[in-house]
């Protein structure tokens, strides 16, 4: 029967294999039966066949989250097909900002502008921009547009309080690589600062809820992606920081204190981390808290057929 509930005739492949063959049931199929109870046990795969050249603030965050987690989609490089989805998501709003905002500060390093009118002009001239760039529908994207102004405004009088602290940007969405023994540290800084006393500002844009973002500032050691993009830059000088880009409410710094001591434990935990793995460590499915929500490789390890 269809899921209506309407009554359905066989497919014409099982009438063929009816008319075919004589099939008889025994027991009768349709009978309540017991059947022993066959869990799966947890998979415990070495990754030391497949080894790591390149590492990203995300793969090593899968990693730590769950170490099958990484041998699934980042050893075997599995990956779940590309859907074509016309729906837009808060990923997409994400994508769009760190364009536009890279778009917005390359234009005022020669238009000058200090004056909020002028700045309202040229970053929805970015906005344009980035939209355009992303190939995004104005329709599609029309939930995210009624937002922006909020978002707009907040980023902007944001930026006149940070710039009055002696902050200068210097570039956005920069790719760095940096050698790590036979490893190579790879990812794309959001933004960089230079302060008032001359040092570097890495700065990471977040669109998440404010809570979160304060988690990880409050979690430091168990925060992967400043302290990792941290060791992207040689420099003992370095600050960091997040910026929450608020929907609803204004955009706010949330600073990373001693981001220097944090990336040195970090990249120390690295090559810990990648011995274990050449040296054959069991690399378990942990099936532990958020980081089994929405995983890709859940399917795979099996975790909702364990004992």
């Amino acid at each position: 029967a269809s899921e209506a509930g309407e009554r359905l005739v066989p497919s014409g492949f099982v009438q063929e294999i009816l008319l075919d063959h004589v099939i008889t049931f025994a027991p009768d199929p349709r009978l309540p039966r017991a059947l022993p109870a066959r869990p799966t046990p947890r998979p415990l795969p070495s990754g030391d066949a497949l080894p790591v050249t390149r590492l990203s603030a995300s793969a090593y965050e899968d990693l730590r989250r769950c170490p099958y987690r990484f041998f699934a989609l980042r050893q075997l490089r599995l990956q779940a097909p590309d859907e074509l989805e016309s729906e837009l998501g808060k990923r997409d709003f994400g994508n769009w900002l760190h364009s536009l905002l890279k778009i917005f500060h390359d234009m005022l390093k020669t238009a000058a502008a200090q004056d909020i009118p002028a700045r309202v002009a040229i970053i929805n001239i970015a906005a344009e921009r980035a939209t355009q760039e992303l190939a995004l529908s104005e329709s599609e994207f029309l939930p995210f547009a009624a937002i922006w102004p909020r978002v707009r405004k907040g980023y902007l009088a944001w930026l006149a309080e940070h710039e009055a602290t002696g902050a200068v940007f210097d570039a956005g969405e920069v790719w760095r690589e940096i050698p790590l023994g036979p490893l190579t540290l790879v990812g794309k800084i959001d933004r960089m600062d230079r302060q008032s006393d001359g040092h570097a500002l890495l700065i990471d844009y977040k669109t998440e809820s404010r809570s979160t973002t304060a988690e990880r500032i409050k979690s430091g050691q168990e925060d992967t992606q400043l302290a990792f993009y941290a060791a992207l830059i040689e420099d003992d000088t370095l600050a960091a920081a997040y910026v929450n880009l608020g929907e609803k409410e204004p955009t706010k710094t949330y600073a990373q204190p001693d981001i220097v001591g944090l990336r040195d434990e970090l990249i120390e935990g690295i090559r810990d981390d990648m011995a274990r793995l050449e040296q054959g460590a069991p690399l378990p499915a942990l099936g532990e808290g958020k980081a089994c929500d929405y995983c890709a490789a859940r399917g795979l390890c099996r975790k909702d057929f364990w004992n």
